[in-house]
């Protein structure tokens, strides 16, 4: 077997044999173009042809028939037998026209028309005639078509009066000149059919062999666009081995190459975001706990040269108070990295537990309500850190300044924005707070969030992010400006 290593060889070698053998099949059944095939269509187009000139004839004699019932009303109404036997002698001259009968209501004839004899049929006035063809045309209501013989169609209408029915006319015409123009015309018909059936087979074999050679061009060009996207992936897969991880693949298709590059695109999206996550936390817990773990130090040095016991007491109480702190970074920052822990109903529990001890162990009454809809995406870890960041801050700005007695926290989560209020009943914001609030701002944006603190009876915390997607991608294009 032969070993193709590019799927571009495969595909073109494929297309080629696949529209060769549909080519040869199609120029076979060209050839074998018999004459049944031939017979089907000319049988299908003499019987279209003969029903349609049947249709027009029938209608024309249709027409003849109630003008005559029309032009009969007022000579019979007036019982004019001259004028009824001039009438039928003048409509007798039409073609096609074999003989012409006007019954009153029981059956008689008034006027008779005879092919021939014009209206000299004055020896059937007053007849009644028996057959089931005048017994029919009598009895019926209306217009009526019935078949005498081979050759002759009787067609009868009432004379109507209003509602009133006179008369009955009965109009017999001749079908022997439809059957010859049909047949005429039907052999004409034939013999054009098989100049037509020759020249089309002679055309169609030779755009047979054109569209083989076309659609050979076109297969190896169709190729060359099928293969694109999958040297698009080749080379989008090296770039992000090489740690190129905003490369993107330009892909306008809808098939499964389309799909497998949306799926790249988006592996690559999801890495990006991981990684630029990752190493903002990384930079935020350097910044948050490296400063806090450098004060340590410091007062440690410091205390080790005091000689004064007030002094290394007070040192260590600021110590410890720093090391507290910076073990609530350690676990916010930990609790952030776990992504699999993290949803919303986990993040706002975490809020709400770490609000009611902070806030009640310095004497303030803590509330708290919420409202969560299920929104089918978990917080991302830098939105679960940011939020976490400036509520605490929130918090510790009520507790170091605000003086209030009640603490109360609203978070709302729905399918459009996320939206945390903190409000207390204290004496409001005081000019030096100035630097904790620029900090919150400062991660409100970073998450793509909006921060606006209002201070009317007390001071009110507002935050609003968009979700569920504009947040991620404001922030990364936050985080990858800076």
């Amino acid at each position: 077997m032969f070993a193709f290593k590019s799927i571009k060889l495969k595909l073109f070698l494929f297309t080629a044999v696949l529209l060769s053998m549909t080519g040869g099949i199609f120029i076979f059944i060209l050839t074998d173009f018999n004459e049944n095939i031939l017979s089907s269509v000319r049988q299908t187009s003499e019987t279209l042809l003969e029903n349609s000139l049947q249709e027009e004839w029938e209608k024309k004699a249709r027409a003849v028939t109630e003008l005559l019932s029309l032009r009969l009303i007022q000579p019979v109404y007036n019982f004019n037998i001259s004028e009824m036997d001039n009438i039928v002698s003048i409509t007798m001259k039409g073609d096609n026209i074999v003989y012409i009968y006007v019954h009153d209501d029981a059956g008689r004839v008034l006027v008779a028309g005879i092919e021939g004899r014009g209206t000299k049929g004055i020896e059937l006035m007053g007849r009644v005639f028996s057959d089931a063809v005048t017994k029919n045309a009598i009895a019926a209501g209306k217009m009526l078509l019935q078949p005498v013989d081979g050759a002759i169609v009787d067609i009868a209408a009432p004379v109507m009066l209003g509602q009133k029915r006179l008369a009955v006319v009965r109009v017999g015409f001749s079908s022997e000149s439809i059957r010859n123009t049909a047949g005429g015309m039907t052999k004409k018909l034939d013999g054009n059919m098989k100049e037509i059936a020759l020249k089309t087979r002679e055309k169609l074999l030779f755009l047979s062999l054109s569209a083989l050679v076309i659609a050979m061009t076109v297969g190896l060009l169709f190729t060359d666009r099928l293969i694109a996207p999958i040297y698009d992936l080749i080379h989008g897969t090296k770039k992000i081995s090489a740690g190129d991880f905003a490369y993107r693949i330009n892909v306008d298709t809808k098939d499964e190459i389309g799909q497998l590059s949306d799926s790249f695109n988006k592996m690559a999206a999801d890495m990006q975001k991981y990684l630029t996550e990752k190493n903002k936390m990384i930079r935020d817990m350097h910044d948050g706990i490296g400063g806090i773990t450098t004060n340590i130090i410091l007062l440690a040095d410091m205390a080790q040269n005091m000689s004064s016991e007030a002094g290394i007491k007070k040192t260590l109480t600021t110590i410890s108070e720093l090391s507290k702190e910076g073990l609530s970074e350690i676990r916010t920052f930990m609790q952030s990295l776990d992504d699999k822990k993290i949803d919303w109903h986990g993040l706002t529990a975490d809020i709400r537990h770490y609000g009611s001890n902070l806030i009640e162990s310095h004497g303030m009454l803590f509330n708290m309500t919420t409202s969560i809809e299920d929104i089918g995406q978990k917080p991302s870890s830098l939105l679960s850190l940011n939020l976490f960041r400036v509520y605490k801050e929130g918090l510790t700005n009520v507790i170091k300044h605000s003086g209030a007695k009640n603490v109360d926290v609203v978070l709302n989560i729905d399918s459009e924005r996320l939206m945390l209020s903190v409000k207390d009943d204290g004496a409001g914001l005081k000019a030096g707070n100035g630097k904790g609030i620029s900090n919150m701002k400062a991660r409100a944006k970073e998450i793509g969030g909006k921060l606006e603190i209002t201070s009317i009876n007390g001071t009110c915390l507002n935050l609003e992010v968009p979700i569920p997607l504009k947040y991620l991608k404001e922030g990364m294009e936050l985080q990858q400006s800076m």
